[in-house]
Formats: structure tokens, C-alpha cells, sequence
């Protein structure tokens, strides 16, 4: 009877990680299909219409120039530079510092850090905020979850069994990590779905 309940809480567990396998792949492809599209922003008063290329560059229009940019990345750091259609440049890195050209004419077109805040307030760009969840302790609950509802007196063993010759857990100490076990499990699945 006990093998039988914990081959399917096993199967219960990779259920539950195939299908969070499957819905971050499907939400990955939605985000990159939802971040080329153009989309409209007002700022400083005026409206600008970003138009990506691809995911690195792109072109962003106010109404009488158009500046294209360009990210550039490099292991965990970015800049990204935009050219304006005197042939000026500004860039900006990650690590705060932005630098233009030095013919750069501040009254003619608006500034790189202007432009580079109205990428950052594309809706795909509020979006990944807005859905930016902690994977990492998600799995780490599906997974101590899982171990304590399907495994209790494993899970009891790696906590305190180990510490006494010749213990057994009593049942309401398996009880309590089956308990525990359902709890992170039911935090796991909310932190998926909000």
C-alpha cells in the first residue's frame, strides 16, 4: 500500500514540473512574439513609436526624425547606443554612465537617456517585470514539497533521524512533513499562477 502511494505521488510530482516545464516555454515564445511588435508612448510631450527589428535593434520614431538603436551585450553587461540621423551617437551602459558625441545638438533631438526611457517603458518591458517570478525557489518548493508529501519518512530521515541510532519517526512526525510537504507544494502552485 505505501509503494503504491508514493509511485503515484512521484508521478503527481513529475506531472506537475512537465506541465511547469511546458507553460514557461509557451509563455517565453509569447513574451519574444509581443516584444517585436511596435508599439506607441508619450513622454516629454511628445509621442514615439518603437519599431524593433529583431531583439537587439530597432528604430524609434517622433513624429519628424527616426534614431535607431542598438543593444550590445557582453557576459552579464549591456549598452546600448542610438544613433541619431545627423550621424551623432549617444550611449548608455548598465552601469550608469551614458556618453554622446561630442557635435551632439541637445536642442534639435531629444537625449539618449530620453530615448533610452522610453525603451525601457515598452509594454513587453512592463510585462516581464510585471511577470518576473523566482523559479528558482519555486522548484525548490515543488521539490521539498514533493520529497516531504511523497517521501515523509526520507524527508524525517535527512532532518533528524540521522542524528539517532536505530530511530523511527512516529506517525505524527510523518504526518507533520506530509502536512508541510502539501503546504509548500499549495505556496509553489500560487507563486506559478500570480
Amino acid at each position: 500500500m505505501r509503494k503504491r502511494r508514493n509511485v503515484v505521488f512521484g508521478a503527481l510530482i513529475l506531472a506537475v514540473l512537465a506541465a511547469l516545464v511546458l507553460s514557461l516555454s509557451a509563455c517565453a515564445e509569447k513574451q519574444t512574439k509581443n516584444a517585436l511588435e511596435p508599439y506607441s508612448i508619450g513622454w516629454d510631450g511628445r509621442v514615439y513609436t518603437v519599431t524593433p527589428i529583431d531583439n537587439d535593434k530597432g528604430t524609434i520614431t517622433d513624429g519628424t526624425s527616426t534614431y535607431s538603436y542598438c543593444y550590445d551585450t557582453s557576459g552579464s553587461s549591456y549598452s546600448v547606443t542610438f544613433a541619431y540621423p545627423d550621424g551623432e551617437t549617444y550611449k548608455w551602459s548598465d552601469n550608469g554612465t551614458g556618453a554622446t558625441s561630442l557635435g551632439f545638438d541637445f536642442e534639435k533631438y531629444p537625449d539618449g537617456w530620453t530615448l533610452k526611457r522610453v525603451l525601457e517603458a515598452s509594454p513587453s518591458a512592463k510585462n516581464e517585470a510585471k511577470s518576473a517570478k523566482n523559479w528558482g525557489l519555486i522548484l525548490v518548493l515543488l521539490f521539498i514539497g514533493g520529497v516531504n508529501t511523497a517521501w515523509p519518512q526520507a524527508a524525517w530521515y535527512l532532518e533528524t533521524g540521522w542524528k539517532i541510532k536505530d530511530a523511527e519517526p512516529s506517525d505524527a512526525a510523518l504526518t507533520w512533513n506530509r502536512v508541510g510537504g502539501v503546504v509548500a507544494l499549495i505556496i509553489a502552485a500560487i507563486m506559478m499562477i500570480v
